[in-house]
């Protein structure tokens, strides 16, 4: 389940520009992007999240890894939302 609700953050935030901003505001405080994506009812942790990361980060692109250099959450969270 919770892989899913991690890949179904992935897919909201990615459709969904409101959404998006708002996790972008959190900025890169990974118990905070756990607790708001909780409070919008998804189901995952701060582990599931970055292992979601890592497991697509053998599909990046190019451009995507240099998003993801400086370690952002929410470069984390763009690049497993551009990937899903």
């Amino acid at each position: 389940m919770s892989k899913k609700d991690v890949e179904r953050f992935a897919a909201d935030v990615k459709k969904d520009a409101t959404l998006a901003a708002e996790v972008k505001k959190i900025g890169a405080n990974v118990a905070a992007i756990v607790k708001f994506a909780k409070d919008k009812g998804y189901s995952f942790s701060a582990a599931e999240l970055k292992d979601a990361a890592k497991a697509k980060k053998s599909q990046l692109t190019e451009e995507q890894l240099k998003k993801v250099a400086g370690g952002s959450v929410v470069a984390v969270v763009t690049v497993v939302v551009e990937v899903a």
